[in-house]
């Protein structure tokens, strides 16, 4: 699956042991290991707490935190803001996290478990401190200087086959390590993926897990693949068996699991490789808008045909092991993507 991604980009071998110890994969043991580091860090944090004035024990995010007016993103039920820090003034991301109706406490909690076993991978934003008041969930992340993979695709036509491939291995870990604890992203999109320099595109980091599955369990322990119902996720980027959940009248109708992630993916890979995107809707409207019905009946309708056209504008010069890695991840049967 993502093993096969990461051994076909230019031929690499596979991330070694030695690597996985050092944070990009990790086994039950370092998992273990990284929640006992937390644990130990969060006692020092309180122990330096109790050592300071009492003006500075608080848990805050106002007396800690001041915004700026720099908005990174704005969601249905949030936005993400930079902020610094107080004290000493170094910049962080804050999710600001509305407590309205339709939100429920339990997914914003789920979020932040998702992130806590997603600590110290490479390829992954950073969650570092949660704040809770009266109207707000406050989530502190690690700003991430060189902004969202869109903006970089809005001012470029097209990358290099190399260029994707820095970027599609880097999600590809990231992934492999999400799939690894039997979680599924759902929203892998070019907004979520966050360049980490200003001066180059990679290295990346997937960030926006509010979507993701979160580690399901049964009697025995948690589950490497659970069936998922729930129809979420950004349209362009869905999978057929995610847009078959939007189409069912009931979920006892459509299912899928963690590999609507590959076909996101793919979505992704095609996109970098010719400048557009693979599935378009479209309607004979004259007042045609973003939330055009026909169009996204359309959408669906190309995504579950899924033909893929490599003929057209941008893909003179691709090779053709590029396009086969794209064909393999588009496959309409989650059981043969890649």
């Amino acid at each position: 699956m993502v093993e096969r991604i990461l051994e076909e980009l230019h031929g690499e071998e596979p991330i070694s042991g030695q690597e996985a110890d050092s944070g990009v994969l990790r086994d039950k043991t370092n998992d273990a290991a990284i929640e006992r580091e937390a644990v130990k860090e969060a006692a020092k944090k309180t122990r330096r707490r109790k050592k300071t004035t009492a003006s500075f024990v608080t848990s805050c995010f106002q007396d800690l935190y001041r915004l700026t007016d720099e908005v990174l993103g704005r969601g249905a039920y949030a936005s993400v803001v930079t902020c610094v820090n107080i004290l000493t003034d170094m910049e962080f991301a804050v999710k600001v996290i509305d407590k309205i109706p339709g939100h429920p406490r339990a997914r914003v909690f789920r979020e932040v478990e998702t992130f806590h076993h997603c600590h110290g991978h490479p390829n992954i934003i950073q969650l570092l401190e949660m704040f809770e008041d009266d109207t707000h969930y406050d989530l502190l992340f690690e700003n991430i200087a060189g902004g969202e993979l869109l903006s970089r695709i809005r001012n470029k036509d097209k990358f290099t086959e190399r260029e994707a491939a820095e970027i599609i291995r880097d999600l590809a870990t990231a992934l492999k390590f999400l799939h690894s604890k039997g979680i599924a992203h759902r929203d892998l999109k070019p907004e979520n993926i966050l360049c980490v320099s200003t001066e180059s595109l990679s290295p990346v980091k997937l960030c926006d897990l509010d979507l993701g599955s979160g580690i399901r369990f049964s009697s025995t322990g948690p589950m490497s693949n659970p069936r998922l119902h729930s129809p979420v996720g950004s349209a362009e980027f869905m999978a057929p068996e995610v847009v078959r959940t939007f189409l069912a009248s009931s979920h006892a109708e459509a299912s899928y699991d963690k590999q609507c992630d590959l076909w996101s993916l793919g979505v992704i890979l095609y996109i970098l490789l010719c400048g557009y995107q693979p599935f378009w809707g479209f309607c004979k409207g004259d007042n045609c808008c973003a939330d055009c019905i026909d169009c996204r009946v359309s959408l669906f309708d190309n995504i579950l045909e899924g033909r893929i056209v490599f003929d057209r504008e941008g893909w003179d010069g691709v090779s053709e092991q590029a396009k086969d890695l794209v064909s393999r991840l588009l496959i309409k049967d989650p059981e043969r993507r890649l």
